[in-house]
């Protein structure tokens, strides 16, 4: 949490400053927007980071209480697993196209003094594109994965004699088992 409140404590301040600075004519809407196309790239980059720790850690956890419990936890570990990695795909992408903004924009405001070019360029055009198409993307990918099964083979039918399943786990009863207990004389 603390690593969270950090970042965002960062991101804040750098938009403070952006703000101030452009409200203070140190710079132009160009500047601006080259260092929000900075930022964006930075906190993409950051973004995968962080899923692929936390996903770790998840599966982790997952997959000790499942030992714990003597559950199968393959299938939560297995959408875990698809949600890291469309993650870390969307923002790999997100990170590359906004890199790429920023060096074609650093280019057009050293070339031309401006960047006003880079607006009406094609790439522009592909830029927004990319960027809006990807986000649909990742966000039906994360729907498709929210909803499927990810179904194992650790079910009912994989168990065998004696309630072993294949995991080497026995099955969980529906209903709790009362054993009745005999009374035992003791003699002395």
């Amino acid at each position: 949490m603390v690593t969270f409140l950090v970042l965002v404590a960062v991101l804040f301040g750098i938009q403070i400053l952006n703000a101030a600075l452009f409200l203070l004519r140190d710079y132009s809407t160009e500047g601006m927007i080259l260092v929000n196309s900075v930022t964006l790239s930075l906190v993409s980059i950051v973004c995968v980071c962080e899923i692929t720790i936390f996903s770790h850690r998840f599966r982790t956890v997952l997959k000790t209480l499942g030992a714990i419990n003597q559950v199968s936890t393959d299938s939560q570990v297995k959408r875990i697993v698809w949600i890291t990695v469309t993650g870390n795909l969307f923002f790999f992408t997100r990170a590359f196209l906004e890199t790429i903004f920023a060096i074609l924009l650093v280019i057009y405001w050293h070339k031309n003094g401006t960047v006003a070019e880079v607006f009406s360029h094609s790439l522009w055009d592909m830029y927004i594109l990319l960027k809006h198409w990807s986000e649909l993307a990742i966000l039906g990918l994360m729907l498709y994965i929210l909803q499927s099964r990810f179904t194992t083979t650790a079910g009912i039918e994989a168990v065998g004699e004696g309630g072993i399943g294949k995991g080497g786990y026995q099955a969980v009863p529906d209903q709790d088992v009362v054993e009745e207990s005999t009374p035992t004389s003791l003699s002395v």
